[in-house]
C-alpha cells in the first residue's frame, strides 16, 4: 500500500525524502541540437545519501501521506518510518518499486533505479532542406488583375440599386 503512494508522490513534486537515508530526486535536462542531431531529453532518479538522523520529509508531504492512507499526520510518521525499518530489517535491500532499489553496504546506501529514459527517447537526425523557387505557388504576392473582382461587385451592386 505504501509503495504506490510514494511512485504518485515522487512523480508529483519530483523528489522523495526517505528518513535518515537520504533524498531521490527527478533530474530533467531538456533536448539540444548538436551536429545535425536533435539529442534527447534525459530524465533520471539521482539519489542523494544524507546520513543525517534529522533528515525527514516536509509536513506538506506526511499530509499527503496522511491523506491517501486515510489516517492521522502521526500515524503517517510512524507508518512511513516503519517502512523502511521493516524492509531494512529483513535484507539489507529497500525496494522503491518502479522507482528503484537502494542497498545498504556498510551503513551506506547505493541507489540502482529502475528508470531510463533512453528507453524511450531517440537521437533525431537532421536534414537541411532545399527549398526551390516557388513563386509560381505563391499565394502572398499581390495579384496585378486584384480590381476585377471588386468591379464587378460593384456593377453589380449598382444594377441592384437600379432595378428596385
Amino acid at each position: 500500500m505504501m509503495l504506490p503512494i510514494l511512485e504518485k508522490y515522487f512523480l508529483e513534486h519530483g523528489q522523495l525524502v526517505l528518513p535518515g537515508i537520504g533524498q531521490l530526486s527527478l533530474n530533467q535536462k531538456d533536448a539540444f541540437a548538436l551536429n545535425d542531431e536533435l539529442q534527447p531529453p534525459v530524465e533520471k532518479i539521482e539519489f542523494v545519501p544524507i546520513l543525517d538522523s534529522n533528515n525527514k520529509p516536509s509536513k506538506l508531504f506526511y499530509i499527503y501521506l496522511s491523506d491517501h492512507l486515510d489516517c492521522t499526520i502521526e500515524q503517517a510518521i510512524i507508518d512511513y518510518a516503519a517502512f523502511f525499518a521493516a524492509q531494512l530489517g529483513k535484507s539489507n535491500l529497500v525496494d522503491l518499486g518502479n522507482l528503484g532499489q537502494l542497498k545498504s553496504i556498510n551503513d551506506t546506501f547505493a541507489f540502482q533505479s529502475n528508470f531510463n529514459s533512453a528507453k524511450y527517447y531517440q537521437t533525431i537526425s537532421l536534414e537541411k532542406v532545399l527549398t526551390q523557387d516557388q513563386s509560381e505557388n505563391n499565394f502572398n504576392t499581390p495579384s496585378k488583375q486584384w480590381w476585377i473582382l471588386p468591379f464587378i461587385i460593384a456593377i453589380i451592386a449598382i444594377i441592384a440599386i437600379l432595378l428596385k
